[in-house]
């Protein structure tokens, strides 16, 4: 009864919000705009959209900043447009690009709450597994050549990818699978995180590549730095490392591994195409390693996040009532 009253009372303010979106996601059908001028126009505007995100991801390259997420999401709200479902797309992203702004914002300002900072049990663990030999180091010694060569501009790719990769499978979840796992995607990465950065406040760990600054672990070579400065991309590598830039000691639980995970949790329960769950398979398992080969992330770290983006799914089925299929009802006994 209780619930049922709660429900009752927060469902005038469900359908308030409910109303508006729906008118949003009308203009799309709209008479006016199905005629011919506004389909040409529409496209046309959606064309000069799409060259102004290469221009500007172009030049965020070229200048050493990096790529632009910001190009990116200009280029899928391009296609959105060209394809007549823009005002859907505004309706469906803009949650979806205030949790984008809001995990940035809390990332570069993790309060300091003066909690010890954990350097030796991960490396304790991480000698276990790795059977005397830290993970990252033995990966060092035997497949680092000392310059950046294709396997270091590969764990680069799948380093930056953290931010890059779910915003496409959620735009292919949107646009091509008719928003098939979309909610669940966002819900289960937006889960994680928060259980992650509840985690770096009160526990907060340095990665490898800290550890062996302070000369706790054997020396780490800056792979990413050093591939960033390998192509250029200066300002971006300039920062890596940079502890008033964002978060350093958030090593544990590592959501570069978790985020995927979540994604690959997402195809399996909407049981979208094979090569769609292969191919985020392989990504996850590059991810995985590029992690814990750069020295950005312990072994360690990476096994916690994956049990934290299955927390999180958990949570999160048991938030949505799990959707499952009701018990089918026991047949009612015979009148004798």
């Amino acid at each position: 009864m209780r619930a049922r009253s709660l429900g009752a009372r927060f469902r005038p303010a469900a359908l308030a919000l409910r109303s508006p979106m729906r008118a949003v996601a009308g203009f799309d059908r709209a008479p006016v705009a199905q005629t011919l001028g506004a389909t040409r126009l529409r496209r046309g505007v959606a064309v000069l959209m799409a060259l102004y995100s290469l221009v500007y991801g172009s030049l965020a390259l070229a200048h050493g900043e990096g790529f632009s997420i910001a190009a990116l999401i200009t280029l899928l709200a391009a296609c959105a447009l060209y394809a007549n479902r823009a005002a859907r797309f505004l309706r469906d992203w803009v949650p979806v690009f205030l949790g984008l702004v809001l995990y940035v914002m809390t990332e570069a300002a993790v309060p300091d709450l003066g909690m010890k900072i954990h350097y030796t049990p991960q490396i304790e663990v991480d000698r276990v597994l790795g059977f005397g030999t830290l993970p990252t180091t033995w990966l060092q010694d035997h497949l680092y050549g000392g310059g950046t060569g294709p396997l270091e501009l590969f764990s680069l790719a799948m380093y930056a990818s953290h931010f890059i990769a779910p915003l496409l499978l959620a735009f292919l979840l949107w646009a091509v699978w008719d928003r098939r796992g979309f909610t669940d995607l966002l819900f289960g990465i937006l889960a994680v995180s928060i259980l992650g950065d509840i985690t770096f406040v009160l526990a907060p760990t340095a990665p490898p590549w800290l550890a062996a600054q302070h000369g706790l672990i054997e020396p780490v070579q800056p792979i990413i730095s050093n591939a960033l400065y390998h192509l250029h991309l200066d300002a971006i590598a300039a920062r890596k490392g940079d502890a008033s830039s964002y978060n350093v000691v958030a090593a544990i639980p590592s959501l570069h591994a978790a985020w995927p995970v979540i994604c690959l949790l997402v195809i399996r329960k909407y049981r979208l195409p094979g090569w769609l769950f292969a191919t985020q398979l392989a990504l996850t398992i590059g991810v995985l390693f590029a992690i814990v080969y750069t020295g950005e992330h312990y072994l360690i770290d990476a096994l916690v996040g994956i049990v934290y983006a299955f927390a999180a799914w958990w949570l999160l089925q048991l938030a949505f009532g799990a959707r499952r299929a009701p018990r089918p009802a026991e047949p009612a006994p015979e009148a004798s």
